[in-house]
């Protein structure tokens, strides 16, 4: 069924399904998918039952639980080259992160927000940044953000900058697409993007755009601390050099 606003019913719950599932730890019972999605039993059961046939979602004939399907990944990576990405980045961000004693994230742009594909949390980090993998944010937000739309052609870049909302997250967050801008040109200069307390008013980040085979950026890299005394420049270049290997690596023939 079509609403008013043109959106399809049974398509958001599909995705509403998928991203409970991708929140939660462990694989779900049916009662718990109807109750936390807040639909009749048998409608969840027929959702479910559907995916399951496309093998989006698999259930553990022992526990009675869902879960996602590997399927589903495999369609994400085939768009998105996120089995490659991760693969490449995950030995990078581990080193970053334990070397710095911060939290490493990569994330893609996905619209206006950015979307987390992967996270390393050093045991000693002082701070165990409230995201998770799948996670979405306001990108004007972030340091990811930043890197990722300073990246964009200049007519994409024009176009999403008139269509975004500059809301306020925290006393810091900009919330002017002109001074968005001028934060995007120094990403331009510098190579690397830097959130000085935007998202959250004790965290800082930087980030550094991964660029494919076109010179777009198709991810990006950052790291999230709350140390005061950090050196933000050094670890500004650090993580601009980093990006720069696993782009190097993701297309090696140039």
């Amino acid at each position: 069924m079509v609403g008013q606003d043109g959106t399809v019913r049974s398509v958001n719950r599909v995705i509403s399904l998928f991203e409970l599932l991708g929140e939660r730890k462990t694989p779900m019972r049916l009662m718990e998918i109807a109750q936390a999605l807040d639909i009749p039993k048998s409608t969840a059961h027929g959702l479910i039952q559907t995916l399951m046939s496309r093998g989006l979602i698999v259930k553990d004939e022992t526990t009675q639980r869902y879960r996602m399907g590997t399927r589903l990944f495999a369609l994400a990576a085939a768009g998105l080259q996120v089995a490659e990405l991760r693969e490449l980045a995950r030995p990078v961000m581990e080193e970053l992160s334990r070397e710095t004693q911060s939290t490493c994230n990569l994330a893609v742009l996905d619209g206006h927000s950015v979307m987390y594909l992967e996270k390393v949390e050093d045991p000693k980090s002082l701070v165990r940044v409230i995201t998770h993998i799948g996670a979405r944010l306001p990108a004007h937000a972030t340091s990811l953000g930043k890197a990722l739309v300073a990246g964009l052609p200049q007519a994409q870049r024009s176009h999403w900058l008139a269509e975004h909302e500059f809301t306020a997250v925290t006393a810091g967050t900009i919330t002017d697409s002109k001074a968005f801008e001028a934060a995007l040109d120094e990403v331009d200069r510098l190579g690397w993007a830097v959130d000085r307390h935007e998202f959250h008013p004790a965290i800082w980040g930087v980030a550094a755009p991964i660029i494919d085979s076109n010179g777009e950026p198709v991810a990006a890299l950052s790291l999230t601390n709350l140390d005061p005394n950090a050196d933000l420049d050094e670890l500004g270049e650090r993580i601009r050099t980093a990006a720069q290997g696993i782009s190097t690596a993701l297309h090696p023939t140039g």
